[in-house]
């Protein structure tokens, strides 16, 4: 490259970055602060986001995780901290208090791992997220002398077992009078609309009856029989069932000796779809499958639901909106949220279910790999932990924590924007009670 081009260049670059920052001032007078504060704590966010990668813990066993982020929040000036709030003991809250009463924004750290695969879902990038995205805010609140709160809550097991319906039913959140709950997720792509699926799970026993399987079959009530019965049924139901409708489940037992009638079947299954009423709609065709399994055999049918069963998303617009503006500020690109909003959900999470209680929202942020790429597959696979523990995935969960600080920054700042997220809510939840009461 000649002198020539070299300063050519350098004028393209300056005025490229002459373009951002005019962009960003449009965003909020807050976007440089909340961004510098941000790579600020860049190393402390690195430890922890590392640790707990490398040190996985299961659902309501997260103790490492939750000492690590309570002693680092203790440690953060002007932090109040609850350590095993309300008799959790791996929940806590983390509370910072502004210069008089205004909005509480909070923010939802999850860092529970999958059995076998580790942090496979990224729950130590949404730890760091959340982490990030609460001190920062806490920053501007500090500097600006804002009136309001900023809460960041621990939340464990989210993994199937429903950590924050735990926290919702001991009245945690309500108790902290929150108005706004404000998480993201790593996936391999970005979003400010988490579209999921409402779920519920549940454990299936057959009961028969053993009999010697050469001499005196007939003697015997097949309980695998009963349970491969129904699980044939229900593959032939997929063919008239909606898109949305998801059962998957395992086969855990049916039986130990081949000479023997099983006289014991079970499995574990779970179910989506794409709402709650969908989902009873659903699981009551899927039932339907079990008891003819039970009665073309013989067998005794035992269903044992599972507790905790998660409700789909609701993300509020206003909030996405603020996000999407943060998020395409730092850099980032997004869908048109017109179509984006039409995709059909995939996963769940118990955020669902906090949606439902308070204005909320969980984008979903791209994660990619040391050489750039996304992951060979998606949540849930051990390519996705690898790629969870990198550095890469790491920026690009710090790009995601200045998005949601920027949507709590916003609510704190911006004259009318908590009313009108809250109008946005109260009209939905109007909508519910009014459908209901035209089914009764």
């Amino acid at each position: 490259m000649t002198p020539h081009s070299l300063v050519l260049a350098a004028l393209a670059l300056g005025a490229s970055a002459q373009r951002l920052v005019a962009r960003n001032e449009t965003v909020s007078p807050q976007f440089e602060a909340v961004s510098e504060y941000v790579d600020s704590i860049e190393d402390d966010l690195w430890r922890i986001n590392k640790k707990i990668h490398d040190n996985p813990e299961l659902g309501w066993e997260e103790e490492q995780a939750h000492e690590l982020l309570t002693t680092f929040m203790e440690s953060q000036d002007g932090w109040k901290v609850e350590k095993s709030a309300y008799n959790i003991s791996t929940a806590f809250v983390a509370v910072f208090e502004g210069d008089s009463d205004g909005p509480v924004v909070s923010f939802n750290a999850e860092y529970d791992a999958l059995p076998d695969l580790g942090h496979a879902c990224g729950h130590n990038l949404i730890a760091t997220a959340s982490l990030a995205g609460a001190l920062a805010t806490a920053k501007i609140v500090r500097d600006e002398k804002l009136p309001g709160k900023v809460i960041l809550f621990g939340t464990p097991a989210e993994e199937s077992l429903g950590g924050k319906i735990k926290m919702l039913e001991a009245g945690i959140f309500e108790d902290y009078g929150i108005d706004v709950s404000i998480m993201a997720h790593p996936s391999t792509s970005d979003t400010p609309y988490a579209i999921t699926s409402s779920t519920d799970r549940f454990e299936v026993e057959y009961y028969g009856k053993e009999a010697h399987a050469s001499a005196g079959p007939y003697e015997g009530i097949n309980a695998q029989d009963a349970l491969v019965l129904a699980y044939n049924a229900i593959s032939m139901l997929r063919q008239q069932s909606l898109s949305t409708d998801q059962i998957h489940g395992v086969i855990t037992s049916g039986g130990s000796r081949i000479n023997v009638i099983p006289s014991l079947a079970q499995a574990s299954f779970q179910v989506r779809s794409a709402n709650e009423d969908q989902l009873e709609a659903w699981t009551d065709r899927l039932m339907n499958c079990f008891e003819a399994g039970a009665l073309a055999t013989g067998a005794k049918l035992n269903v044992t639901m599972r507790p905790y069963g998660y409700a789909s998303m609701v993300t509020n617009d206003v909030m996405a909106e603020s996000y999407a503006a943060w998020f395409e500020g730092l850099g980032g690109t997004l869908p048109n949220p017109v179509t984006d909003k039409l995709r059909s959900p995939a996963g769940s999470t118990d955020q669902g279910d906090i949606s439902h209680a308070f204005p909320a929202i969980h984008p979903f942020f791209a994660i990619v790999t040391a050489n750039g790429t996304a992951p060979s597959s998606g949540p849930h696979t051990p390519a996705f932990e690898v790629a969870a523990g990198g550095r890469p995935a790491f920026y690009r969960a710090v790009r995601a924590a200045k998005g949601l600080a920027g949507v709590a920054v916003d609510i704190l700042t911006k004259d009318g924007m908590l009313d009108e997220i809250k109008e946005e809510f109260e009209a939905i939840e109007l909508s519910k009670r009014m459908a209901l009461a035209l089914r009764g």
